[in-house]
């Protein structure tokens, strides 16, 4: 576990940067420029299909941070969010995850695409990667600083004894 503290930490560190001085007014008080910052909560439940033994239902919630970073193109209106997720699984079993990856959104849509690794001591194991997850999600911003969003993820599975994950997800994002 402390082996997964430290990597939660250091990962946090760099997905998260600090504002730059570029960004603060002349009295020092923030510009109003956005910070970037975007803070997730979500429930997801579904399957990891294809299993041999032990229950196949998936529940969990999943707190996540990221940093949205525009395209320096204005006009394509492509924004990347590398982030760091925290996943606490309540089914099949109480287990914790840490999900490093990255959204892109698509263009003139509300759509975003994910991907991200999954490594979970779920199932009674060490901390192992268990997935490759790969999503899409629907996100309607309600206001410029909250949205809500329905997602949809599944994945490759990385290892002997996991199946392969479906999930569905309603998650709610704040950018401050």
């Amino acid at each position: 576990m402390r082996t997964l503290a430290l990597i939660a930490a250091g990962a946090l560190a760099l997905a998260l940067p600090s504002r730059a001085p570029a960004q603060l007014a002349p009295s020092g008080a923030p510009s109003g420029v956005p910070t970037g910052l975007a803070l997730a909560g979500s429930l997801a439940g579904g399957v990891e299909a294809g299993l041999s033994t032990g229950s196949a239902g998936v529940l969990e919630l999943e707190l996540l941070a990221g940093w949205e970073i525009p395209s320096s193109a204005a006009q394509t209106g492509l924004t990347i969010r590398p982030e760091l997720a925290f996943g606490l699984g309540l089914a099949p079993d109480l287990h914790v995850a840490l999900r490093p990856g990255v959204r892109v959104s698509v263009p003139g849509t509300p759509l975003w695409l994910r991907v991200a690794g999954d490594w979970a001591n779920a199932r009674g194991r060490e901390p192992h990667w268990r997935w490759l997850l790969l999503g899409v999600a629907w996100e309607t911003r309600l206001t410029s600083v909250l949205g809500l969003s329905i997602e949809a993820d599944t994945g490759l599975p990385l290892g002997d004894s996991t199946g392969l994950p479906l999930l569905l997800r309603a998650a709610a994002t704040f950018r401050p």
